[in-house]
């Protein structure tokens, strides 16, 4: 199948991976956004312009391309950016869709003492995390993962599917719609009851889910 062009926009190293497996696919990244000084970096070596995300990305981005791939980005990307792309634009989200749309998935799946959390990959349309669906992956979730364990978790599941991804974006494969009905949406500003106070006249398994849930790591927790 003949190469496709691409702009990336992404704030994590996991952009850096899945670029690989493009330039590998030999497939052209025309531009990269990001503020990343890892993934800046590694676009420079690799002879690839970069540009700032934000706030006029659209006006910065001059080249033309066939898909808009957003990948560990929070940002919603203007309209006016995702219509420049020819065949299409595809998201990473790390939760299960349609149940976990929206922001800090893996927290809220711990909160709510999920069994099973995931990953999808989907197409950029409707509203946010409405889009079709190109590849999910999901996954159980253990009794020690944190939200720090359960986003690498993710990321790693990211890496495996992407390749089906680009195999998808090869055939231009419309994807799986979602069931909206089965849609919720974690929102930005959403925190835990009580402002993530424990508290210890709460049963034990209680009270270590919301510790688990809280801890990131050695990470910023956006909570």
């Amino acid at each position: 199948m003949p190469p496709f062009s691409c702009v990336l926009v992404g704030n994590e190293s996991l952009l850096v991976e899945c670029a690989k497996v493009l330039t590998g696919r030999g497939h052209h990244i025309a531009t990269i956004a990001s503020r990343n000084a890892e993934v800046i970096a590694w676009a420079t070596g690799a002879g690839i312009p970069v540009v700032a995300p934000g706030k006029g990305i659209a006006d910065r981005i001059s080249a033309e391309f066939d898909w808009l791939l957003s990948i560990a980005n929070l940002s919603v990307l203007p309209g006016a950016l995702i219509a420049r792309a020819r065949k299409g634009a595809v998201n990473f989200h790390d939760g299960p869709l349609p149940r976990y749309a929206g922001l800090n998935a893996p927290v809220w799946a711990l909160l709510n003492g999920e069994a099973r959390h995931g990953i999808t990959w989907h197409r950029i349309e409707g509203g946010v995390d409405e889009g079709r669906v190109l590849a999910q992956r999901l996954f159980d979730i253990g009794p020690d993962d944190t939200a720090f364990s359960l986003n690498a978790r993710c990321y790693g599941a990211a890496i495996e599917t992407f390749p089906a991804v680009v195999e998808a974006l090869e055939r231009d494969e419309p994807g799986q719609a979602q069931d909206l009905t089965q849609r919720s949406v974690c929102r930005r500003d959403d925190r835990p009851q009580r402002a993530g106070r424990l508290d210890f006249s709460r049963p034990v398994t209680e009270v270590l889910r919301l510790v688990r849930a809280l801890d990131h790591g050695g990470y910023w927790n956006p909570l």
